[in-house]
């Protein structure tokens, strides 16, 4: 057998930007269940019944993010069930009445739980669904579960969130925030800004449900913010007709402003061969992608005319 190849080894030779894939889920189940027993897909891991895969399976065919999880390195055990952004969670007596809870869910209804009002932080470390998540996101865990306070803190490891190329990935609610790239050296810097209720810009894959490059753009603006003294909560972006059909090369400026300041964000479109996971790299797939890349960011008055 030859050497494994690695999908985050070669996203990164590529040059492929992390920013503009903030595409973070709406609405979260987390299913507690054993690490070691995870499967693909999730709803046919070892030991499910046939009801609960049914039921877990038609909660991910209505769009609802699916996540089974686990807590080991860590103190406590987890609720059976976990509802995101509610922060809603409960035990159950039967599996009858964890099925009846995910499907009432799925039609638009919390069960009946507690609240908790910690912030959550999934990070993959999903093997069966891709090396790298298991090769960068389960040190990234361990070194979060490490730093973290637990009254702050509720940082689970789940099956696949999306973004293996872009291993350590995470997502934090109820904020719906992603992260890429994170590595274990990052985690208390990472929790120091979540706990000052900011983003961890280097690690931040951008604004859910906002284009790729005003995702893009909003970032750089928020570094430039960072750099010079503002607060990159301080940024606010000015509307901008988008290009709908964007061939490579396009170039594009938007403009932010910080207080007084107005910048300039030069971006321009640029295709990447992406190989998503590395199953697709060891079956020789891909495809060419286009995606929006920062070229520079300047105040308003240095911007050429």
């Amino acid at each position: 057998m030859g050497k494994h190849v690695f999908c985050t080894d070669l996203c990164s030779e590529r040059g492929e930007p992390l920013a503009g894939t903030g595409d973070a889920p709406q609405r979260i189940l987390m299913l507690a269940w054993p690490r070691g027993k995870w499967r693909t897909p999730r709803w046919e891991s070892v030991d499910m019944s046939p009801d609960l895969t049914e039921a877990l399976h038609e909660a991910a065919h209505a769009k609802l993010h699916v996540a089974l999880v686990d807590k080991v390195e860590a103190e406590g055990s987890l609720p059976t069930l976990h509802a995101l952004p509610e922060n809603v969670y409960a035990d159950f007596a039967d599996e009858a009445e964890l099925i009846a809870a995910i499907n009432d869910y799925v039609a638009g209804t919390v069960f009946v739980g507690q609240v908790d009002a910690r912030q959550t932080i999934l990070c993959c470390t999903d093997s069966r669904r891709d090396a790298c998540c298991a090769r960068h996101g389960f040190s990234t865990y361990k070194a979060l579960v490490a730093e973290a306070d637990p009254a702050r803190f509720n940082i689970v490891q789940a099956t696949h969130i999306g973004g293996c190329r872009f291993a350590a990935s995470l997502v934090v609610m109820p904020q719906r925030q992603r992260y890429g790239r994170m590595t274990a050296a990052q985690a208390p810097a990472f929790l120091a800004a979540l706990g000052r209720e900011e983003v961890y810009l280097p690690a931040y894959k951008g604004r859910t449900d906002q284009p790729e490059p005003l995702q893009v753009a909003e970032l750089a603006a928020m570094g430039w913010a960072e750099a010079h003294g503002h607060r990159a909560a301080d940024v606010v972006l000015e509307p901008a007709a988008l290009p709908e059909d964007a061939p490579e090369g396009t170039a594009l400026v938007l403009t932010a402003a910080v207080g007084t300041e107005r910048l300039a964000i030069c971006l321009h479109a640029q295709t990447f061969m992406v190989q998503g996971n590395c199953g697709v790299v060891a079956q020789g797939g891909g495809e060419d992608e286009l995606r929006w890349c920062l070229d520079a960011v300047h105040p308003h008055s240095h911007h050429p005319t």
